[in-house]
């Protein structure tokens, strides 16, 4: 389990959804900090390399050249455990310049509710 700054707790455990996934150990309250992660931000020509991999299936947007050549970064920590839904119930926004992708709860949260986010565009190449 690993504990923010702001106290909640979650956990990697076999999902329902989709092989393993994140999900909450403890209540949490609507927009708590899950937790802040570190990112590894690959180069556009990497990324193109990586499509074809398991690994694609785990990446965070970052951002698009003009010409369309997405540039995206393997995320480290729990939150690469996390599955999409629509119906997301966390958040996730990702820095470039820290180099660091920031998980937040949407709604309230209750012990056992596995945490899950919207791939957005990604989520038709990913699943």
């Amino acid at each position: 389990m690993v504990t923010s700054s702001g106290g909640t707790r979650v956990e990697v455990k076999t999902s329902p959804l989709h092989g393993r996934g994140l999900f909450a150990s403890t209540d949490i309250p609507a927009g708590a900090l899950l937790g802040v992660y570190p990112l590894l931000i690959l180069s556009h020509e990497d990324i193109e390399q990586l499509k074809p991999t398991r690994l694609y299936h785990y990446v965070f947007y970052v951002d698009e050249r003009e010409d369309g050549a997405v540039r995206a970064a393997v995320a480290f920590g729990k939150i690469s455990m996390c599955n999409h839904s629509p119906d997301a119930n966390a958040d996730f926004y990702v820095d470039a310049e820290a180099e660091t992708v920031t998980l937040t709860s949407r709604v309230a949260l209750k012990t056992g509710d596995e945490i899950l986010i919207d791939y957005e565009d990604f989520a038709d190449e990913a699943l």
